[in-house]
């Protein structure tokens, strides 16, 4: 689709007049990652968008900060003139479903998968900053060695899960990691950086007031997940899950549990309590 004269891909399934769920993938990765989930959820209908500079979508030089994105896929809600939508976002994807919903009456509940609410509760890769670095950044993240790239998306997930279950191409996880341009990639953490610290996302969800769930994987090695969950869990409008023997990417690590979560989110209404 062209939304705002910006090409983005984007899939839809699911019945049309089954509940709408918009799921905005995390950092490097792609509409693939939601595969699972969305087998387990038939009787919703769910749109997936590959990320500004990810997978399908258009890769330009700039625009990928939170506002910037949120006002993009606000659009595309508008698009597809889809009301009563939950976002679901996954890890950075959650960052840009909470600037969706500051930018769009269309959203009435959020759900946050392995973000915390800003940096501070997080840390980055060993090694991260030498991909910012002019010219030598792209060639390291489009050629470098594959063990390489693809030992940081193994981070993504707990110690000792099985990469070959995660998913249908086994090559997905290291063919997304190459697959974004390098504005993409050092934008989009400067960025996100600068705006949650000027406003964490705990408080930006308190301030929308609208019913959130935040899941995290108690083995996510991108997060203190204690920390996380405490700053989450001050917000009266926020329930808050930890999936034991689950890493940063519950999606595919616990599929089964995600779906229940999120039918038994959208179940409950504007009811907010703690796992």
């Amino acid at each position: 689709m062209s939304v705002g004269g910006v090409d983005l891909h984007v899939r839809a399934d699911g019945p049309v007049d089954g509940p709408t769920l918009l799921m905005l993938h995390g950092f490097g990765a792609s509409t693939a990652w939601f595969d699972q989930v969305v087998a387990r959820l038939p009787e919703f209908r769910i749109i997936r968008v590959d990320l500004l500079g990810h997978g399908g979508s258009e890769r330009p030089t700039s625009g990928y900060d939170p506002e910037s994105q949120g006002r993009l896929y606000s659009r595309l809600l508008s698009e597809l003139d889809l009301t009563d939508v939950t976002v679901v976002g996954h890890s950075m994807g959650s960052l840009f479903g909470v600037a969706t919903a500051e930018h769009s009456t269309r959203i009435t509940r959020l759900v946050l998968i392995g973000e915390g609410p800003d940096t501070s509760t997080g840390t980055l890769p060993a090694g991260e900053w030498i991909i910012h670095i002019p010219w030598i950044g792209p060639i390291l993240q489009h050629h470098g060695p594959a063990f390489v790239t693809s030992r940081v998306v193994r981070r993504a997930f707990a110690p000792g899960f099985d990469m070959t279950t995660a998913f249908a191409n086994p090559g997905q996880g290291l063919d997304d990691a190459r697959s974004l341009n390098h504005p993409a990639f050092t934008q989009s953490m400067k960025q996100r950086q600068a705006w949650t610290r000027q406003r964490g996302l705990d408080a930006r969800l308190a301030n929308l007031g609208l019913p959130a769930l935040v899941i995290f994987g108690r083995e996510d090695r991108f997060y203190n997940v204690d920390a996380a969950l405490a700053r989450y869990r001050a917000v009266q409008t926020i329930t808050t899950t930890a999936l034991e023997h689950v890493g940063h990417t519950p999606i595919i690590e616990a599929p089964d549990r995600v779906a229940d979560l999120l039918r038994e989110f959208l179940d409950r209404g504007d009811t907010a309590g703690n796992e």
